[in-house]
């Protein structure tokens, strides 16, 4: 349990590939303990060969996110995508009491783009019981989330196979 009387924050930021990847073997290793866990998946609507797995574990709970990838904001679509995400925050916010880790993938890249408020996320993880951890990942964790965490996790990426023309591979991306 932590010493500071609040809960565990993680983040897990940076341009690199395994954000989610490692997020997920820290689900894992809650359940293994026999914690409740919660995972909010925003901006991922397309099924991942992990879920197959992760859906059928006792102890987790996944709230998934109605759209994909978020377009520019000039895109007719954008304010869809903006109150999607609020709207799964807001079903986060409801849910967290009946779990102990809380994870919230890609969410520093919904309040990178204004979609979620960062203080919001911010102050909901701050204002968590000591008895929670809540595990933030995505792209351009701002500074107020970066502020509130215990840990912070950079991922870079000193090579991708995207950047030389090999798309997403079932089991290593999705």
């Amino acid at each position: 349990m932590p010493s500071n009387g609040r809960a565990r924050v993680l983040v897990i930021t940076g341009p690199g590939k395994g954000k989610t990847t490692a997020a997920t073997g820290m689900i894992l290793r809650s359940l293994s303990y026999g914690k409740k866990v919660l995972l909010t998946r925003f901006t991922k609507a397309r099924h991942s060969g992990e879920l197959d797995i992760l859906e059928k574990l006792p102890g987790l709970t996944i709230l998934q996110g109605e759209y994909g990838m978020t377009p520019p904001r000039t895109h007719v679509d954008y304010p869809k995508h903006v109150e999607a995400a609020q709207n799964l925050f807001r079903r986060t916010q409801e849910m967290v009491n009946d779990f102990e880790v809380v994870v919230m993938d890609e969410i520093c890249g919904v309040t990178a783009r204004d979609m979620v408020s960062e203080e919001a996320v911010a102050a909901f993880v701050k204002g968590l019981d000591e008895d929670k951890t809540a595990i933030l990942t995505g792209r351009g964790a701002g500074t107020k989330l970066l502020a509130v965490a215990d840990t912070v996790s950079e991922i870079f990426s000193l090579k991708h196979g995207y950047m030389r023309g090999i798309t997403a591979q079932k089991g290593v991306e999705f």
